[in-house]
């Protein structure tokens, strides 16, 4: 007999994440390999946590979200994004913004239905859409060109490295034309991206807003976790986005996450914004998904919103960010290691080309299975710098692409990024 069902047969291991991070617990590595902040959450939100477990009630809350958050988030929105939300419609919360995405695939793709995402994309959609009978498409994104150090150190100015639209990734838009067809249901993509930091532009806005009018049966879900953390001429919350963009936000669906807001993965909180007619099927999903989630983290979560609202907050975390992403992406540059680079427009990452690099040829074996570059070289560090970073082929649809790109979390203390730094001088 085999207990488990078929769909869920290549996903028994541990993820890379977590395979990583075990490796760096046991042999002492600066891990820059998970995006998580090992720096601590805000004070305000931990006051929250503990007021609020003392007088709000334990019992179950409403399935779309506590009316507390609902409100507050709503008005969060329309202050920060431009975005007036119905209460009552057009919002809904679920536990972290995995489980919105979740919510989102269970509410909107059919057995058979088509899913497109720009990869690199992050891993996880993919066994989401899996897991409903669908298929899903990978369109790629290329880099203009590769920058190496004496290139990129151009750019490097007060302390800053300069962003440049020469060395943007760029999507495919003719195979996008090519793969979108009756059958595709849902169009899912990432800005600030994961892993590579880019932002869409208004521009490329407007030409997926072309291609889409001829398929009006697709939904847009745009993945927002890091909408907070824009670096350059971007400020947080505010830059192109598919949920204000004229032609697109009445067929968006907009998933954003509290957690990664307050630097705090843990928090578990998730929202998704968007059209009354696609948030009702994601609604009915979370019905039988989770049901609702606890009410003390929600209404914590609706205070920290209602404490930030100004906006001041965000600026002092983007700041930061932009300072960690720097001062790391200096330190890869300054390395021994022979590398590309790009500058983030975003996100929580850097990612580096390691096409130049000689891997020894023995960390391209794992029990007798030949591993890609990225994982080769991910090993490489791991036993002779002592640091973690993250192959990004697993991102991909055709697993070549990506099999030369790794990526980098600056979501770390200053010490840390230091530390990992000095290992590869």
């Amino acid at each position: 007999m085999q207990p488990i069902a078929n769909r869920m047969l290549n996903y028994l291991q541990p993820q890379m994440y977590a395979k990583f991070t075990m490796l760096a617990n046991q042999k002492g590595c600066v891990n820059l390999g998970q995006g998580f902040p090992n720096f601590p959450s805000p004070q305000m939100l931990r006051d929250a946590l503990s007021e609020e477990a003392q007088t709000e009630s334990l019992q179950y809350t409403m399935t779309s979200g506590h009316p507390k958050l609902l409100n507050s988030a709503s008005k969060f929105f329309e202050q920060q994004i431009g975005c007036k939300v119905n209460v009552d419609k057009e919002i809904m919360v679920s536990s972290g913004a995995q489980a919105v995405l979740s919510c989102v695939m269970q509410g909107v793709l059919n057995p058979g239905d088509e899913v497109i995402l720009f990869d690199p994309a992050f891993d996880l959609y993919r066994p989401m859409i899996e897991f409903q009978g669908a298929k899903h498409i990978g369109v790629p994104i290329i880099p203009k060109k590769l920058n190496n150090k004496q290139e990129i150190i151009k750019r490097y100015r007060n302390g800053k490295f300069q962003y440049s639209q020469d060395d943007d990734w760029e999507l495919d838009f003719n195979y996008l034309e090519k793969v979108i067809n009756k059958k595709t249901k849902l169009l899912l993509l990432n800005s600030p991206m994961n892993p590579i930091g880019k932002v869409f532009s208004t521009e490329e806005y407007n030409q997926l807003a072309d291609i889409l009018d001829k398929h009006p049966q697709v939904v847009v879900c745009e993945d927002a976790a890091y909408h907070h953390i824009t670096f350059g001429k971007y400020q947080p919350f505010n830059y192109p986005r598919c949920i204000t963009h004229p032609r697109l936000k009445d067929k968006t669906v907009c998933v954003t996450s509290a957690g990664k807001m307050y630097s705090a993965t843990g928090l578990r909180i998730g929202f998704a914004v968007g059209n009354e007619e696609i948030i009702k099927g994601i609604k009915a999903a979370q019905t039988y998904h989770i049901f609702c989630l606890n009410p003390v983290i929600q209404t914590a979560t609706a205070r920290c919103l209602d404490q930030t609202i100004d906006g001041k907050y965000f600026q002092s975390v983007k700041n930061l960010y932009e300072e960690q992403a720097n001062m790391l992406l200096k330190g890869l540059v300054d390395s021994r290691l022979n590398m590309n680079y790009w500058v983030p427009q975003g996100g929580y990452f850097v990612v580096t080309d390691i096409s130049e690099i000689q891997i020894p040829e023995k960390y391209f074996n794992d029990n007798g299975v030949r591993l890609t570059r990225d994982f080769a070289f991910a090993y490489y560090m791991i036993n002779e710098f002592g640091v973690v970073c993250i192959p990004c082929s697993p991102y991909y649809e055709n697993k070549a692409l990506g099999q030369n790109y790794v990526r980098w979390a600056f979501c770390k203390t200053s010490e840390t990024i230091q530390d990992a730094i000095n290992r590869l001088k």
